[in-house]
C-alpha cells in the first residue's frame, strides 16, 4: 500500500505539470445490450468530434488529447456529448512554451502571469464522465395503465402492419370502381 503510494506521488512528480491520469478520452457506451445503457471512457476521439472543437488531429496529441482514426460517430448526442467534453478541456488547458526567453512563446501558449503556481490535475480522470442515474422511483399504476393492454396494443399494431398492403389495394380498387 505504502509503496504504491509512493510510485503515484513519483510518477506525479514525473509528468508535473501535465495530469497524472495520461490523455483525455471520451465518454463511450460500451458494446452489448448487457452494457450498453453505462458509460465508460473510450480509447480515443474520432476526427470528426475533433474538427467540431476545431482542435486538428496532428495537434491533438500533443496537448494531451487521445485520438482514435478508427473510431465511428452513430448518434449526434454522443458526438456532441465529447465535443463539449473538449472544449470543456480546450478551456481549462494551459500550455507552457518550449523554451525559456521571449522568443520560445509561440500563439496558443498561455501567457507567463496565469503559469504561476498553477495546480497538477491529479484526478483518476481528467474530466470525470457524468453517469446518468438508472433508478426509477415507485409509484402506483394509474387506472388508465390498468385498463390499457400492451399485449393487445402491440397485436392490434402487428395485424395493421401485416393488411396494410391489403387494405391499400381494396381502397384503390374502390376508387378506380367510382
Amino acid at each position: 500500500k505504502k509503496r504504491r503510494s509512493q510510485n503515484r506521488k513519483a510518477k506525479a512528480a514525473r509528468l508535473a505539470p501535465r495530469p497524472v491520469a495520461g490523455l483525455l478520452r471520451p465518454v463511450v457506451h460500451p458494446p452489448t445490450q448487457r452494457y450498453n445503457m453505462k458509460l465508460r471512457l473510450g480509447k480515443g476521439f474520432t476526427l470528426e468530434e475533433l474538427r467540431e472543437a476545431k482542435i486538428s488531429p496532428k495537434l491533438a496529441p500533443t496537448i494531451g488529447i487521445a485520438v482514435d482514426h478508427r473510431r465511428r460517430n452513430k448518434c449526434a448526442e454522443s458526438l456532441q456529448a465529447n465535443v463539449n467534453r473538449l472544449k470543456l478541456y480546450k478551456s481549462k488547458l494551459l500550455i507552457f512554451p518550449k523554451k525559456s526567453g521571449k522568443k520560445g512563446v509561440k500563439k496558443g501558449d498561455t501567457p507567463k502571469s496565469e503559469l504561476q503556481n498553477v495546480a497538477q490535475n491529479t484526478l483518476k480522470e481528467i474530466i470525470p464522465v457524468e453517469r446518468p442515474t438508472l433508478r426509477v422511483k415507485a409509484r402506483a399504476i394509474t387506472s388508465e395503465e390498468k385498463e390499457s393492454s400492451a399485449y393487445k396494443t402491440l397485436k392490434k399494431c402487428r395485424t395493421n402492419l401485416k393488411y396494410d398492403g391489403a387494405k391499400r389495394k381494396k381502397a384503390a380498387e374502390g376508387k378506380e370502381e367510382k
